[in-house]
């Protein structure tokens, strides 16, 4: 399992005190000249948008950072234990490396003009949303967010959810634009996406809502999904990750999450119902037979194949 590499990319870039991505890409060019890495599939993995097909990558960021640890062990490592490694290997500052932001292409236009600025909307979230896989029709997810700004205008986004008794965290940089913020994360192998859009709110940005949209993930065909979410802020304590599961969404359920989290929230029943409406008990899909459905009536159109005539069909009877 691949584990946070966009952020492992931000923080080696910022331990060697390289200023661009065009700098990281000749670091491994320099580590291995004939390096999977260029300029733009580096471009890609930075925003999270994709991961590594050749395994031999992790291996140049090893010798890249200086370490003797293998090419599986970057990829499966956690964040904690990645940047220990690159302080130990490099003798950086831990100060430089708690938000990598370097290599940003440019600083976001729009987070300048935030209330308070996009400080005001780092911390950690318990998300909830309904449940994608038709193994789990009916029960809501509860996942977790944790936003962190960076020196240079950048917020980033780590998305988690727990699926088949493991957490998988996703993390990639938030776009704000107008209104609204955006980002698309990834599971670790890099081929399930899924796109979040949220409302952008004022101080002291208690609550996220929008909507996310992508595959089902656990289900036997491909299932494009999307759905309503929202994420309350909440204390960020390791429960937060503990906690992330499936449930029934009964009366009360919701706000007893919540408390148990750290937060009591006065109208407690108000928001539990509100919330239980806002993201309803499914998800809209379309299916393999809508697709056949559609295709059934207009293939033929596109394909100029005429159809059988009245008497060809009795010939052919």
């Amino acid at each position: 399992m691949v584990v946070a590499f966009a952020t492992k990319l931000r923080l080696a870039a910022a331990a060697l005190g390289c200023n661009s991505r065009k700098e990281l890409c000749a670091r491994f060019r320099s580590a291995n000249p004939t390096t999977q890495c260029d300029l733009d599939r580096l471009n890609k993995w930075v925003q999270g948008r994709s991961l590594p097909r050749a395994s031999s990558v992790y291996a140049d960021l090893a010798a890249v950072i200086g370490t003797a640890k293998s090419g599986q062990w970057i990829a499966d490592c956690s964040l904690q234990q990645f940047t220990a490694e690159l302080i130990a290997r490099t003798g950086v500052d831990p100060a430089t490396l708690v938000i990598p932001d370097r290599l940003s292409p440019r600083p976001n236009p729009r987070a300048a003009g935030l209330l308070g600025g996009i400080a005001t909307l780092a911390g950690a979230f318990a998300a909830y949303s309904p449940a994608w896989s038709p193994l789990f029709h009916g029960r809501l997810v509860r996942g977790a967010l944790r936003l962190a700004a960076g020196r240079g205008g950048i917020l980033m986004a780590t998305y988690t959810e727990s699926f088949l008794g493991r957490n998988v965290h996703m993390t990639t940089e938030v776009w704000i634009g107008g209104r609204t913020m955006h980002f698309l994360v990834r599971d670790p192998d890099g081929d399930m996406p899924a796109f979040i859009s949220l409302q952008l709110p004022g101080p002291p940005a208690s609550v996220l809502c929008g909507v996310m949209s992508g595959v089902a993930f656990i289900s036997h065909e491909p299932l494009p999904s999307a759905s309503r979410i929202v994420f309350v802020r909440v204390p960020d304590t390791p429960a937060l990750d503990t906690s992330n599961r499936f449930f029934d969404p009964a009366p009360g359920t919701i706000t007893t999450d919540l408390a148990d989290l750290g937060v009591n929230v006065v109208e407690a029943g108000r928001l539990d119902a509100f919330t239980r409406s806002f993201v309803g008990t499914g998800p809209e899909q379309v299916t393999t037979q809508d697709q056949a459905t559609f295709a059934s009536m207009l293939d033929r159109e596109h394909l100029d194949i005429a159809a059988p005539t009245v008497n060809q069909t009795r010939h052919t009877s």
